[in-house]
């Protein structure tokens, strides 16, 4: 039987999967979770709140491009398409290989049309084929340790793409460069 992994489990098994790629890209990793900071940049991963040793659980990341909630970025929007093929490929494995209540309970559950129905408690985790259109918001699928490495291999070759600087946060440094010119001329002596 596989075990399932606690949050505690899930940032220093990721740590020891991803630390070494984000050193290379310039990234230090940062203490506690499983967060690596570049400048005023920090990337970390975040795990669903709604994850059970049933289910299993999701996590994404995230990364912050300067001060407050209006820099984050969930950097798996910036998957391409051919990514996104891949990862959908994965996610449909992995929810395969979830192990299964046993006994499986039904549970009541609302429908499309607003009404209750009973469904087993093993179906209710399923691969998410929409989140795969970009540009929706991706969130991995895990239950065991073997999961976590599927998603590490996908997601190294990918890291620095994922994590390269965004158009709007190099306009931001370069609006900040030309206001400080403009400033430092007021001082000038004319």
């Amino acid at each position: 039987m596989r075990d399932y992994v606690k949050s505690r489990d899930f940032h220093r098994h990721m740590r020891s999967l991803l630390a070494s790629r984000f050193q290379e890209l310039g990234w230090k990793s940062q203490t506690g979770k499983c967060s690596f900071a570049r400048g005023r940049r920090v990337c970390w991963l975040q795990i669903s709140q709604h994850s059970n040793s049933v289910l299993g659980s999701k996590f994404t990341i995230n990364m912050t491009q300067g001060s407050g909630p209006a820099g984050d970025t969930r950097i798996l929007r910036r998957l391409n398409e051919e990514d996104r093929a891949i990862g959908k490929d994965l996610e449909e494995r992995i929810i395969a290989r979830l192990p299964r209540p046993d006994p499986d309970p039904e549970v009541e559950v609302v429908g499309e049309d607003g009404g209750t129905l009973l469904v087993k408690l093993g179906d209710l985790v399923r691969a998410n084929p929409k989140q795969w259109d970009a540009p929706s918001d991706v969130w991995l699928p895990y239950f065991s340790k073997s999961d976590l490495d599927d998603w590490a291999a996908f997601l190294l070759p990918r890291l620095d793409r994922l994590t390269a600087s965004s158009s709007s946060e190099m306009t931001d440094a370069l609006l900040w460069v030309q206001r400080l010119r403009r400033l430092t001329g007021l001082f000038r002596s004319r």
